[in-house]
C-alpha cells in the first residue's frame, strides 16, 4: 500500500514538473504556475482518541493527542489558484511508570486553494484539504526481557502492536509571507475524520475493536519554500 502511494505521488510530482518545463518562456504570460519544494513542521491537535479510553481503563499511559510532524512537499502557486502535496512523518513517545507507547505515522496531504489576496510580497489563500494518515502504535513494558535463547513467541509477552488508517477532509487556509526574499507559508485547517479507523494488528486478531471516525483535528504548521 505504502509503495503504491509513494509511486503515485512521485509520478504526480514528475507530471507537474514536466508540465512546468513545457510551458513557453513568454515574459508576457500571466498564468504561470510557480513550483517550489518545501520543508517544515505541522502540529496535529486531535480530539480525544477512543483508544485512550481503553488505555485509561487499564491505568496505562495514553496516546498524546498533540503530535508533531516533519513535512516535505511540493507547493504550486498560480495567478488565481494555489496548493500543495505534502508528506508528513509523525512521531510520539509517551511513557508512564513501566509502560511506554511508541506512535509513528505517515501523513499524505493535498490542498487546493483559491488566492483571495495575491500581492507581490504576501498572499492569503483558502480552500480544501484532503489527508490520509496511517498509524503504527506499539504499547510495551519497559521492563520486558527478551531472551535470545528462548525465542518461542508463546514464552514472550509485554508488547502490543496496532495499526490503523484514517481519511480526513476539511477547510484550510494559508498565508504566504516574504514572497520575494525568504518565502514562508503558514498553514491552518480543521480536518474531519471520515473513515472508521478500526484497529488491526499484524501479529494477531483484534477483538472488542473500536473506531476513530469522528476524531477530528486541527492542523497548524509552516513550511519554507
Amino acid at each position: 500500500m505504502k509503495k503504491t502511494v509513494f509511486a503515485l505521488l512521485f509520478f504526480s510530482f514528475g507530471t507537474l514538473l514536466a508540465q512546468e518545463e513545457s510551458k513557453p518562456k513568454d515574459s508576457t504570460c500571466t498564468d504561470k504556475v510557480k513550483l517550489n519544494m518545501s520543508i517544515g513542521f505541522n502540529v496535529l491537535a486531535n480530539d480525544a482518541f477512543n483508544l485512550n479510553k481503553k488505555l485509561r481503563s487499564q491505568n496505562i499511559t495514553e496516546l498524546n493527542e498533540t503530535i508533531p510532524s516533519l513535512v516535505l512537499g511540493l507547493d504550486f502557486f498560480g495567478e488565481k489558484m494555489s496548493g500543495d502535496i505534502e508528506f508528513g512523518f509523525l512521531y510520539s513517545n509517551p511513557d508512564q511508570n513501566s509502560v511506554e507507547i511508541l506512535q509513528v505515522g505517515f501523513d499524505i496531504r493535498s490542498k487546493v486553494h483559491y488566492n483571495i489576496v495575491n500581492k507581490e510580497k504576501f498572499a492569503f489563500t483558502t480552500g480544501l484539504s484532503l489527508a490520509f494518515t496511517t498509524n503504527e502504535i506499539d504499547v510495551f513494558s519497559k521492563t520486558n526481557t527478551i531472551d535470545l535463547n528462548d525465542l518461542n513467541p508463546s514464552n514472550n509477552s509485554g508488547h502490543i502492536s496496532l495499526t490503523n488508517q484514517m481519511f480526513y477532509a476539511g477547510p484550510s487556509l494559508s498565508l504566504y509571507l516574504f514572497k520575494k526574499s525568504f518565502p514562508i507559508k503558514v498553514n491552518a485547517g480543521y480536518e474531519f475524520g471520515l473513515t472508521r479507523g478500526r484497529y488491526k494488528s499484524d501479529f494477531g486478531s483484534v477483538i472488542n475493536n473500536i473506531r476513530e471516525n469522528g476524531n477530528n483535528r486541527f492542523v497548524f504548521g509552516f513550511v519554507i519554500l
